[in-house]
């Protein structure tokens, strides 16, 4: 994998797995008399504790002579490979917090509920789309909760509500986790060389139920507010650690400059990959993803058109930058007034929805149905009875007699009106 990567992706930094480094230990050191009361916890302290890549050379070469395995191959062989698995050696690269293969392990074992073994072809492409699927709405209520939900703060440290108005609830999480860790950090001041301060920050750390110091420099550039721990943890994982909190309290900063405030985790960004069309979004059809297609492109047409040309370019850069700073300054009202001057334009205003069609229901109409012969018998029947027992009531008052009534339920009552009638009184 190491050979491919430097062939395949030359620019990448590939490091090794360090869970697996240190799970072969029992394997290849186990049969050491000193393995499980010494030789454990000093490979692991050289490995976890060290700061620097001098102090783990001195701390490896050490433990080497100490337990005399200078001549162990496997050891041997994992010193010269240092740089790709020793945290020391790693520390100037973004990682996003991976460490060892827990990232992709976790997405297998996200898949591991939509397929298995038995899975045929077909059903693993429609599966897989699923599988997306779910992601992508996990991924939307996680954003709209981060939009709608506020986590309250557990300190007055106003970087903290900044960070709470900024990033999403999941980074906001880990930020505070950093500001407990506070409480657990004395700094003091060791050295001043100009506007750089140089602070030692002794954090207690608890490992394996008891609790261990270990000291950290931070470096403060008083001029442009720009602080740096050998931690390491802004430059690994893009959150600030506690340590550089520390020394920023102490010179009671309380806006954290944006430099520390990266853009992936903010929940105010709209995230590119969420306007691309893809077989597993149900969003797609929204009309910012077919506008975001339209003008990709056309951009990347019009790119091959002049990219052989250095001032077509440039001049397209200008171009695009001054519609740039149109759209930045005006309204979307004034914007479409703008377009509307170019009949060439043409904007994606969605789906016009429209009024459902009429579905005929099934069967022969009411009003046309062929009514059977005993049913007419029967109606007819019903009718008559109905009449009879009007002409049986009793007289209604004011001099109003038996066959001035028929009369005038015969003249005055449609007919429908008196069927039902006559239906009331034969239910009745």
């Amino acid at each position: 994998m190491k050979n491919a990567i430097a062939i395949v992706f030359p620019e990448s930094r590939h490091r090794y797995c360090l869970w697996h480094i240190m799970g072969k230990l029992p394997e290849k050191l186990g049969s050491h008399a000193k393995f499980s009361t010494e030789l454990k916890t000093d490979i692991q302290l050289a490995v976890y504790d060290s700061q620097t890549t001098s102090e783990f050379e001195a701390s490896w070469g050490e433990l080497l002579r100490k337990y005399d395995l200078v001549g162990n191959k496997w050891l041997q062989a994992l010193f010269e490979e240092r740089s790709f698995w020793v945290p020391a050696y790693l520390k100037t690269e973004f990682w996003a917090g991976m460490i060892t293969t827990q990232r992709s392990e976790s997405m297998n074992a996200f898949f591991d509920g939509y397929v298995h073994s038995g899975t045929t072809l077909k059903e693993f492409v429609d599966q897989f789309d699923n599988a997306l699927r779910k992601k992508v709405e996990v991924e939307t209520t996680v954003d709209f909760n981060s939009m709608n939900q506020t986590i309250p703060c557990v300190s007055h440290f106003n970087i903290e509500k900044q960070f709470q108005k900024l990033y999403t609830n999941a980074k906001f999480k880990e930020v505070q986790k950093e500001l407990l860790g506070l409480m657990c950090c004395n700094c003091l001041l060791v050295s001043t060389q100009g506007c750089i301060l140089k602070y030692d920050v002794l954090d207690e750390i608890s490992a394996d139920n008891h609790i261990k110091t270990i000291n950290f420099e931070v470096y403060f550039n008083e001029e442009e507010v720009e602080v740096k721990c050998t931690c390491a943890l802004f430059e690994t994982r893009g959150i600030p650690c506690r340590h550089a909190l520390r020394v920023l309290q102490l010179k009671k900063i309380n806006v954290m400059p944006d430099v520390y405030v990266l853009d992936r985790w903010r929940k105010d960004i709209k995230r590119r990959y969420t306007l691309l069309r893809s077989s597993y979004d149900d969003q797609r059809d929204r009309s910012d993803a077919r506008n975001y297609e339209v003008v990709v492109k056309r951009c990347m047409k019009l790119a091959i058109k002049i990219s052989s040309d250095n001032g077509k370019v440039s001049a397209f850069l200008r171009v695009v930058d001054d519609f740039e700073k149109k759209c930045e300054g005006s309204t979307p009202e004034s914007t479409f007034e703008q377009t509307k001057e170019n009949p060439k334009v043409v904007l994606d205003t969605g789906v016009k929805i429209l009024n459902p069609n009429v579905v005929r229901g099934k069967g022969r109409p009411p009003s046309k149905r062929k009514v059977p012969p005993v049913e007419k018998i029967a109606n007819k029947r019903k009718k008559s009875t109905c009449r009879k027992i009007l002409l049986d009531e009793p007289e209604l008052g004011d001099g109003v007699g038996v066959g001035t009534q028929e009369s005038i339920l015969t003249q005055s009552t449609p007919q429908g009106n008196l069927d039902g009638m006559c239906d009331r009184v034969d239910a009745h």
